[in-house]
């Protein structure tokens, strides 16, 4: 199997969704930064929309991360469970990640990320906190007696989810108390191998911390 090649910026969480994918798969990934003068050319000329991540393969080149998923998922070993059931509700997280906690996190992490804290809009920050918060209760109330969201191995559902909690960490949100269930999850993320290397560096020790 050829090794596949991403192009991507280390805390896209998009990005960072692919890495932890085929990290769990024990893929070969050579990441390449778009901030790279010469990987901003190819970048350029292979993504029609201008976005990270891009994934390649011989003459393969997605750009998208959702069908970077799927492909990882078809042509490696499992990232869904086994039953048609259980990976439409692997998907379904993936889609609860992006639009109920990425949307809110986006606020808070947008607000900080470029600007001195003197600066920044810390009302707009407190509704993203709420609105991540918010959602919090569906992914407490799913998790069970299992490791993770479906079963006891990780699934495409944490490749997703993971990204939103840590970066949700590095910019000041945290799992509250009153949520068990989801720290412990996540805490075991936190210290797998294929989640932890697969992390931007300066995230690794937040991670570590947490766990």
């Amino acid at each position: 199997m050829s090794r596949i090649r991403l192009i991507d910026k280390p805390e896209c969480p998009f990005c960072w969704r692919v890495r932890i994918a085929a990290a769990l798969q024990g893929r070969a990934m050579h990441s390449m930064d778009r901030s790279d003068p010469d990987v901003l050319v190819e970048w350029q000329r292979l993504s029609p929309s201008q976005t990270v991540p891009v994934m390649i393969e011989d003459d393969l080149v997605l750009t998208d991360s959702g069908p970077m998923l799927e492909y990882l998922a078809e042509t490696g070993s499992a990232l869904l469970p086994d039953f048609p059931r259980r990976r439409a509700e692997a998907r379904s997280w993936i889609v609860y990640g992006d639009n109920v906690l990425g949307r809110s996190l986006r606020e808070v992490v947008f607000e900080k990320r470029d600007k001195p804290e003197s600066e920044w809009d810390q009302g707009r920050i407190r509704r993203g906190t709420r609105g991540f918060l918010s959602g919090l209760p569906a992914l407490e109330m799913a998790l069970r007696d299992e490791n993770f969201l479906l079963g006891n191995w990780p699934t495409l559902a944490e490749c997703a989810l993971f990204p939103r909690f840590a970066l949700a960490l590095l910019y000041g949100v945290d799992i509250p108390a009153d949520f068990p269930r989801t720290r412990q999850w996540f805490g075991r993320q936190a210290i797998h191998p294929a989640f932890l290397s697969s992390s931007p560096e300066r995230v690794r020790n937040i991670l570590v911390d947490f766990a």
